[in-house]
């Protein structure tokens, strides 16, 4: 009987300090970059992939995003539908994680193609999913101060960065999305120096 508890206390032991052990094991350090040529960049390389990642992770959890050159506001479903009559609050549509993925990635990743103004400005980004006619549209929306012809050119370049969905796979209580990313541009050196002149 002794045997059995002593037995039966070991294992208990090692099922409880295992785990810790790993959860609480020291941590690997990286090592120091000692050449600045190939591997400098390489380190480079790998902290810009890691400020995009924590960028798009604060943004789809509802947080405000903010660089040099762009901020974003929390993204968001701003409207849902089903075919017939009734609205339904924005507060009961549920999440389209695929295209508020995508919308914040290819925001982030056309920056460049931001409009170059003396002030800067907002461009508010709509995007209108429909999953029974399977398409998107994307258009700059009436809350931001860059609207019609002078968003166009960021438009473009981000509805041509939306990855195509695979749309079988992807969950939905409703028929129609709107879904929203507000971004603010800086003001634009290059413009400012056009209106000076």
């Amino acid at each position: 009987m002794r045997i059995q508890l002593l037995i039966a206390l070991v294992a208990g032991l090692v099922l409880v300090a295992v785990p810790l052990y790993l959860w609480r094991r020291p941590k690997p350090t990286k090592a120091e970059v000692t050449d600045a040529g190939g591997d400098a960049a390489l380190t480079d390389a790998g902290s810009l992939v890691d400020a995009a990642a924590t960028a798009l992770a604060t943004a789809l959890d509802g947080g405000t995003v903010s660089t040099n050159e762009i901020s974003l506001d929390k993204v968001k479903v701003v409207k849902c539908q089903r075919p017939g009559p009734g609205r339904t609050s924005p507060d009961q549509c549920d999440r389209q994680v695929f295209f508020e993925d995508a919308l914040v990635k290819a925001v982030l990743e056309n920056v460049s193609c931001a409009p170059k103004t003396p002030k800067g400005g907002t461009v508010s980004f709509a995007l209108k999913v429909d999953h029974k006619k399977r398409s998107v549209h994307l258009w700059a929306g009436r809350s931001g101060t860059i609207r019609s012809k002078r968003a166009a050119p960021v438009i473009e370049c981000v509805t041509r960065a939306m990855p195509t969905p695979d749309w079988d796979t992807l969950p939905h209580q409703y028929t129609v999305y709107t879904i929203q990313l507000v971004a603010t541009y800086p003001a634009s050196e290059k413009a400012e120096r056009e209106t000076t002149r």
